[in-house]
């Protein structure tokens, strides 16, 4: 079957398509679809047929990707912007930290999706399908799957699913990590490019923990953000009062210009991850494990389920999903949530009280997913005791009452 031509765009077909023959098929062109799809043009010839099936008709500039640059993979496009400094501010107090040799980097969805098209359009193995989507699951014929999208019929060896959810649920996750933000221009230098605000938290509350996350890009522009970490998922208008006051703090009287805005909800704590039914078909992406627990990073862990999902399609032609963390970090995960979720009130002081007295290096490793054993220890200990404590009893008795449960039945 022949592919469509290659070119500096994203390869498309308009003509209606029957039972295409593909050795793989991504759904979704996102985040985790585009970075496997790069993954796998990196084998050159050893690189499978593949379709990535994505509704969009194009792509915008629609968010950011943050982390702490470990330099464990080469760049794939260049980064908006980077700190080498970083502050926490809660109850008057601040805390300035030195990223060390893991510079905090922004990275902008244009250049992302820039890169992973021109990395698509050099790969003919390679088709990236905008402006379709597909109907129904797939379903399994013998060793085949069968996809049916609004250009026709497609089949394939195996399937990667990146597709969310229709929308978040209060009990899907233990906490939410609600955002809102806009980039904006101001006619007054009144940013500090050098350092940006992690967390700037606001007052406590009963119900959920608040902060300002500021990104300065220049002196005059900068991402202001309002995200909060809660029970329920929140959408942008309830956090818009929020964003308002944050920006208007910061900027005074000058005037300034929104270049664009961002928001999202992402899952802390699944409830419940996807199973993994068949082995030629997995669901990743943020909703199935991609994003850290704890915090909500999710680009670098996508990065490496990408390099690892795509060895194993071209060396083993099957798929992998991602990786569970290792479980004390797990637990680390649950019991830090646990505390968040029954003592919202206190989170602001957790944080503070970890950045605060712990070395940054540790705490990076730690909010990356990479902590080892004396990192954990330098975690744990900087932590108060009691509200830990607690969570731990909890968790414990409610992982009875649910095994008690299970064996009545």
């Amino acid at each position: 079957m022949p592919h469509c031509p290659v070119s500096s765009a994203p390869r498309q077909c308009s003509r209606n398509l029957v039972s295409e023959a593909f050795d793989l098929v991504i759904l979704g062109g996102g985040c985790a679809g585009l970075s496997l799809a790069v993954a796998l043009a990196a084998h050159g010839e050893r690189c499978p047929r593949t379709l990535v099936i994505e509704p969009r008709t194009q792509y915008t500039n629609d968010r950011t990707w943050c982390y702490w640059n470990d330099h464990r993979a080469p760049a794939q496009c260049p980064v908006q912007q980077s700190w080498q400094s970083m502050r926490l501010v809660h109850g008057g107090l601040s805390v300035s930290l030195d990223c060390g040799t893991t510079p905090y980097q922004m990275l902008a969805a244009r250049d992302f999706y820039a890169m992973a098209q021109r990395t698509i359009a050099q790969q003919p193995k390679i088709e990236l399908r905008q402006g379709s989507s597909v109907v129904g699951e797939p379903s399994l014929s013998g060793d085949i799957w069968r996809l049916r999208s609004s250009a026709g019929e497609v089949t394939a060896r195996s399937v990667v699913d990146t597709r969310p959810p229709q929308g978040p649920r209060r009990d899907g996750a233990v906490l939410w990590q609600s955002f809102y933000g806009q980039e904006i221009e101001c006619t007054a230098a009144v940013f500090d490019p050098s350092s940006l605000d992690l967390m700037n938290f606001l007052a406590p509350d009963p119900r959920h923990v608040a902060f300002v996350y500021l990104l300065p890009i220049s002196s005059t522009r900068a991402l202001v953000e309002v995200t909060v970490f809660g029970a329920a998922p929140l959408e942008p208008q309830a956090l818009a009062p929020w964003l308002e006051a944050a920006i208007a703090e910061r900027v005074g009287a000058a005037p300034f210009t929104t270049l664009r805005r961002e928001q999202g909800i992402l899952p802390m704590g699944l409830i419940d991850t996807p199973r993994q039914t068949h082995p030629g078909c997995v669901k990743v992406g943020v909703m199935a494990g991609g994003a850290r627990a704890s915090t909500g990073y999710a680009y670098q862990r996508i990065q490496q389920w990408a390099s690892e999902c795509a060895r194993a399609l071209v060396s083993q032609g099957r798929p992998v999903a991602h990786r569970p963390d290792p479980w004390p970090l797990r637990w680390m995960d649950r019991i830090f949530l646990e505390v968040l979720r029954t003592e919202p009130s206190r989170g602001a002081s957790l944080f503070f009280s970890l950045f605060s007295r712990t070395e940054p290096a540790h705490v990076i490793r730690f909010l990356s997913g990479r902590a080892g054993v004396v990192d954990s220890l330098h975690v744990i200990a900087a932590m108060p005791v009691a509200p830990f404590v607690r969570a731990l009893i909890a968790l414990a008795r409610r992982r009875g009452r649910v095994s008690g449960i299970e064996g009545m039945a």
